[in-house]
């Protein structure tokens, strides 16, 4: 986090002005959820105190919500990962992490973008789940991408006709993503979701209970990689396991690849016969038709 800077004159310019009240509501909490006494030189010189706050109790109600809206939203934008790490793992490493990143975007749906990155960097933090949690993280990335992405119109497929698979390429959804992870993290994410609404049915002591502690959850390596694609239809979020070849297939695509060069790509190390394929090939893209995941 920058820290506030000095102020220059009697009278600074609003975009000091801006520039120094903003600095010090994202200033990181101190223990106790205190501002740092930082803040009060800021607070003396530019806020008025009141009847029942001097000037940096007001500065410090601004700092404390903004920390706790921007700590709410990460802990529900990561619901899986709090479940592996357990509550108290899961708080220590949303302070490191919005701390070291921060919010640098106008939507809080973008406070996890740099998380898998910062995992990597920092594996202590995520101990001994540092596997499957770094799975979880990228799932759980792709669902908000997913939930909000954009959306292009979906392929017609009567502009294919007369198009040869070497000339033709397709494009992928932006709001579809393809994953290969080490765990079944799609299961994992249907019990937590499962646990959520068993609590809702609960009564409202008890789910108020619950839903302040996650429940801690699960998974054991897959034997095999795991190939996910994580999608949008009619506004709700899905989780569809792939086929090796159909991943290689879609991930192709995305690279740019011609149809006729993803689909060799695709079936490179198979031995099913050429018909087999073929016909394979039609029942994948009829379901990528219906969940309308090409375009071009």
């Amino acid at each position: 986090m920058a820290k506030p800077l000095p102020l220059n004159s009697e009278q600074p310019n609003l975009a000091e002005l801006q520039r120094l009240i903003a600095n010090s509501v994202m200033r990181p909490l101190a223990s106790g959820d205190r501002s740092h006494r930082a803040n009060a030189e800021v607070a003396a010189q530019l806020i008025k105190p009141n009847d029942r706050l001097d000037s940096f109790e007001r500065l410090q109600l601004y700092n404390q919500q903004y920390w706790w809206r921007i700590l709410g939203s990460f802990r529900e934008d990561f619901r899986g990962l709090r479940a592996v790490l357990g509550e108290r793992k899961f708080e220590r490493l949303a302070v490191a992490y919005l701390e070291a990143c921060g919010s640098s975007s106008w939507s809080l749906r973008d406070l996890g973008r740099g998380l898998e990155g910062f995992l990597r960097e920092h594996p202590e933090l995520i101990a001994p789940h540092g596997a499957l949690a770094i799975d979880v993280v990228r799932v759980e990335w792709a669902r908000i991408i997913a939930f909000d992405g954009p959306e292009k119109p979906p392929l017609d497929a009567t502009k294919l006709t007369g198009v040869a698979p070497e000339h033709l390429r397709l494009e992928l959804q932006p709001h579809l993503t393809l994953l290969e992870v080490a765990h079944p993290v799609d299961k994992l994410l249907g019990r937590l979701r499962l646990a959520h609404s068993e609590a809702n049915t609960a009564s409202n002591a008890v789910a108020a209970s619950q839903s302040r502690r996650a429940p801690r959850l699960g998974a054991k390596l897959s034997p095999r990689p795991i190939h996910l694609a994580v999608h949008r239809v009619d506004f709700a979020v899905y989780y569809k396991r792939l086929d090796p070849e159909a991943y290689r297939l879609l991930s192709a695509l995305r690279a740019g690849a011609s149809l006729a060069d993803a689909c060799q790509t695709a079936f490179a190390d198979s031995n099913a016969p050429s018909e087999t394929a073929a016909a394979t090939i039609q029942q994948w893209f009829a379901t990528w038709m219906r969940f309308g995941w090409l375009t071009n």
